[in-house]
Formats: structure tokens, C-alpha cells, sequence
């Protein structure tokens, strides 16, 4: 008996022990319930939108709006207008110093007159005192021509001859009477001495004219006065018979040239002056009387500052598959503390990288334009993209 009674309390005691160790133990802690990431397209928390949207930042640009250089490398005359006029398109807005290209414009000009007026010479043909004045010369080179082939006649061989005879007495009667003086010492100084020289000319080209008469004209004679009559038939044909076609496209194509080289200097003039390309206000001056600018510098902006427009910067390229143009949006201005609505306007084609980023350029036109609005204010932009 004692020992069943034993035996019941070793297994109390068992038991005892087992309850005692477990509440000694600390409470296991309970699982965290795992909470899934929102999804994309739910609306996010105080949005203006119920349904899916994508957001961005961005900045207010103009509709239409220009930064405007020269093309050339000039000093600045003058800056006609002030930052924040409104100016008209046409309007003058920065001159550059102009005077060479002013005389390039006058040089071109006059250069264009001189062509036009040879090409209108030979377009209206030969006045009729130039034929008259080449037919002349031609009849007399031909006569001399003539002339000469046929040779001396009778009556010149008699007067050639006449000619040698007398200037063969004057030299010798020039001869005896320098005989007279010639021992003297002075001789040189005389006057016979130089009348002795002059008959000596004269009869000396009195013989060779003699000569020429009697033999006649040599073949080289003939040829040399044949070219000349050649010459001047040429010239009377060329003048009966007007300009060729190779003449008039000549001076046509030289025509062209000039015109084409007054059309340079005259666009090279117009590019020294700046001029508005539309109705707008000028956003930024760059440029003051007497600073030099170079080709492709920036030295005014102008823009329409009526037509504003929030445009993104950092549109992530995972979000630009889902807007489209005609969407919803909702602009906050941070600087005015306004929502603005609008829809997307026009969504770039090409992408750009911010921070390793890609990412692409959204234009929001806006549905009303708030007092303050200014080119530049950073904005948030949020489209519905259903």
C-alpha cells in the first residue's frame, strides 16, 4: 500500500515539475502581418485624381518663347529696347556696327549696274556710228592693201627718184662746205657739222624709200597688212552680225553671279540686326552698347508671357508610357501655393538623362494662367493617366 502510494506521488511530483518549467519559459512574440506596397495605379494620397497618375517636377516656360543671337562676330551699336517691354514682331531689338557691310551692300550694287549694262549692249546690238567707224577702217585696210600688192607706178618711181636726187645734192653741198671748217679744232661746235648730219638723214631715208618703191612690196609686207584688213572685217562682221549665243550667256551668267553676290552682302547686312519674330515681351537682356558677340552667343530672350506653360524635368521613363496627350492634370505652384488644372499638351520624342536617370520633357497647357505667374516658378505636376 505504502508503495502504490509512492508511486502516486513521484508521478504528481512529475508533473509538478513538467507545469512549473514551462511557466517559467517567455512568451513567444506574435508575427507581423506583412503588408503589400501600394499599387502604381492607385491613387496616391491627396491626389486631385481618383484614379491612376504619375507626378513630376517641373517648371513654367512660355508657349513661345526665343533666345536670339547673331550669326556673326560684330560690336554692338545699339540695344533698342529695355527687360520687360512688350514689342511688336518687326520690331528692332539689338543693331551691330554695319558700316563695312553697308559698303559691301553699295560695291554689290554697282558691280550688278556695270554687267547689266554690257549685257543690255549686247542685247540691243552695234550703235550705227560703230558700224560706220569699222566699215571705214576696214575700206581703208584694204585699200592699203591694195596698194601695196600692186606696187609703185610710174609716177611715184619718178618722184621717189626725184626725191634721193635732191637730197643727194643738199648732201654734198652740206659735205664741201663742211670740208671748209673741218680742220679746225672746234669743228664739232660748228653749224656746218650738223647741217652735214641732217643731209646725211635725209638722203640716207631718200635711198631707202627709192629702193622700197622700185623692188615693191616684200611677202612679209603683204602679210602684215592683210592681218590688219582680217581685223577689221571681223569687227564689222561681228558688229552686222550682233552678240553670239556664247557672248549673251556669258554676260547673262555674269549677271546672275552679281545678283547672287548682292544677294549675300545684302543678307549679310540684315543679320546685323536683331528683329522680332513675334508679338512678345523681352524676358532677359544679355548685351550692351560697345560689348563684342560672338556667332551663336545669347543676348536677348523674348517670349509670350500671356501663354504660360508648366513643362516636367524629371518625368521618369518607366511613368512616360502611361500619358498621353489630351490627359488631365493638375499643377501645383509652389510659389503661389495653387493647384492649376491643364491637360498634357505635347510629350517629347526624345529623352534626356537627369542623375543617371532617362527621362522625358511633358509640356501641361493650363487651364487659367493665376496672378503672379512667372516664368521659371517650380511646379509638381500630377496626370490622371486614365
Amino acid at each position: 500500500m505504502l508503495r502504490k502510494w509512492w508511486g502516486v506521488t513521484l508521478l504528481l511530483m512529475s508533473l509538478v515539475i513538467v507545469l512549473a518549467a514551462g511557466c517559467g519559459q517567455a512568451p513567444k512574440p506574435s508575427p507581423t502581418p506583412v503588408v503589400s506596397p501600394p499599387d502604381a495605379s492607385a491613387p496616391s494620397q491627396g491626389s486631385s485624381f481618383s484614379g491612376p497618375t504619375v507626378t513630376a517636377s517641373g517648371e513654367v516656360v512660355a508657349a513661345q518663347g526665343a533666345p536670339m543671337g547673331f550669326a556673326m562676330a560684330r560690336q554692338v551699336e545699339a540695344v533698342e529696347v529695355d527687360l520687360g517691354d512688350e514689342v511688336q514682331a518687326g520690331e528692332t531689338l539689338v543693331s551691330l556696327e554695319a558700316s563695312s557691310l553697308e559698303a559691301g551692300v553699295a560695291q554689290a550694287e554697282a558691280a550688278l549696274l556695270a554687267v547689266s549694262a554690257q549685257l543690255a549692249e549686247l542685247e540691243a546690238g552695234p550703235r550705227p556710228g560703230l558700224l560706220a567707224a569699222a566699215q571705214a577702217a576696214y575700206n581703208g585696210a584694204l585699200a592699203q592693201y591694195r596698194k601695196l600688192e600692186a606696187g609703185p607706178g610710174d609716177e611715184e618711181r619718178r618722184m621717189a627718184l626725184a626725191a634721193l636726187r635732191k637730197a643727194e645734192a643738199a648732201l654734198v653741198q652740206a659735205q664741201a662746205t663742211y670740208d671748209q671748217i673741218a680742220w679746225l679744232e672746234e669743228v664739232t661746235e660748228m653749224p656746218q657739222t650738223l647741217a652735214l648730219q641732217l643731209a646725211t638723214l635725209d638722203y640716207e631715208g631718200a635711198l631707202a624709200n627709192y629702193q622700197l618703191v622700185t623692188r615693191g612690196a616684200m611677202p612679209e609686207d603683204l602679210a602684215v597688212v592683210w592681218a590688219s584688213v582680217e581685223s577689221a572685217k571681223a569687227q564689222v562682221d561681228m558688229l552686222q552680225d550682233g552678240a553670239t549665243r556664247e557672248q549673251l550667256a556669258g554676260a547673262q551668267a555674269a549677271v546672275a553671279q552679281a545678283e547672287a553676290a548682292l544677294d549675300t552682302a545684302r543678307a549679310s547686312l540684315t543679320q546685323a540686326t536683331l528683329i522680332a519674330p513675334f508679338e512678345g515681351t523681352v524676358a532677359d537682356v544679355q548685351v550692351a552698347p560697345g560689348q563684342i558677340v560672338m556667332p551663336g552667343q545669347v543676348v536677348l530672350t523674348l517670349a509670350k508671357m500671356h501663354h504660360l506653360r508648366a513643362e516636367t524635368t524629371d518625368l521618369s521613363e518607366r511613368d512616360v508610357a502611361r500619358v498621353q496627350v489630351g490627359q488631365e492634370a493638375t499643377v501645383f505652384v509652389e510659389a503661389l501655393a495653387v493647384d492649376v488644372g491643364g491637360r498634357v499638351a505635347l510629350i517629347s520624342p526624345l529623352a534626356s538623362t537627369l542623375g543617371g536617370d532617362v527621362v522625358y520633357t511633358v509640356v501641361v497647357d493650363l487651364d487659367e494662367q493665376p496672378q503672379g505667374l512667372r516664368l521659371g516658378m517650380s511646379v509638381e505636376v500630377e496626370i490622371a493617366t486614365e
